[in-house]
């Protein structure tokens, strides 16, 4: 496919679904889908599939990699150019056709683009995977939606996954599932009277919901614990200089629970919650 083909073809995408907002995809030579240079989230590529790579310990082509809420495909797209075999799922038609442009001009037959609500994910659907993208989506959902999408990446999950999210400061709303509390505050997504088409047509928002629920640190840690990770971790490097200081990039490994020999009344106990870092929780 020459330059001229793939200039022709993006202008139509662009003209359909308007421009790209954030994936700056290289096409061929100089052409990008936003434009030559640092543009949108390609610092935070290089951290995600940094940490793929590290943490999965063998070659991204032998993983199976599942992208949740794909937007515009660019982490999805660069693991399939490492020949991964990757599903990225995406509600927004906008978004999925700019993917599935990018798939097509790249020739990624290892990548399956899926137009779906990532609430839907299931393992009978969709399989299981070495390594799960929640990047940007968390923090979209509201409850009790969320709790059962955490259960289901637990549930599709067999390796880690990575999780990048706002999280919230203070503990002034409380949320409850199967009887535990988590702590957190709520996000305005929509006003009351937003209509769907609207909805639709903020990329950068929620799909339905008019709230949404964050997290704080010790919350989100908790709940992960809870829905069956056995360890989690905060990534720093590779570094994201310019990012929020209320926006973290979590690892939470789906592991094995370790007995502790020299400790057997330990091993007997539940592992405990992380403690909220507030005493005012209201």
């Amino acid at each position: 496919m020459n330059i001229e083909s793939i200039e022709d073809r993006k202008r139509k995408v662009v003209e359909r679904f308007g421009p790209w907002s954030a994936h700056n995809i290289h096409l061929h030579g100089d052409l990008y889908t936003i434009g030559k240079g640092v543009i949108g989230d390609e610092i935070k590529l290089r951290r995600i599939v940094q940490s793929v790579s590290d943490i999965a310990r063998k070659p991204l082509a032998e993983l199976r990699i599942l992208d949740l809420a794909c937007l515009e495909g660019l982490y999805a797209v660069e693991l399939a150019r490492h020949g991964a075999s990757v599903v990225g799922i995406e509600g927004r038609e906008a978004n999925i056709e700019k993917a599935r442009f990018a798939k097509d001009v790249l020739g990624l037959e290892r990548l399956e683009l899926v137009q779906d609500d990532v609430r839907n994910l299931g393992r009978n659907k969709h399989g299981s995977f070495d390594a799960v993208l929640c990047l940007g989506i968390l923090y979209h959902l509201d409850a009790p939606d969320i709790f059962s999408f955490l259960e289901r990446i637990a549930e599709v999950c067999r390796g880690f996954v990575l999780i990048d999210t706002h999280v919230s400061a203070v503990a002034e709303k409380s949320c409850s599932h199967r009887g535990l509390s988590y702590w957190g505050c709520a996000y305005k997504e929509h006003e009351a009277n937003t209509t769907p088409e609207e909805k639709t047509g903020r990329l950068w928002a929620s799909l339905d919901n008019p709230e949404s629920f964050w997290f704080t640190r010790a919350s989100l840690y908790n709940v992960l614990l809870h829905v069956g990770f056995t360890s989690v971790y905060e990534c720093h490097v590779p570094p994201e200089p310019d990012k929020p200081g209320d926006r973290i990039t979590l690892l939470a490994v789906k592991g094995q629970r370790q007995e502790l020999l020299c400790a057997p009344l330990l091993t007997a106990r539940p592992v405990e919650n992380v403690p909220e870092a507030r005493d005012d929780r209201s």
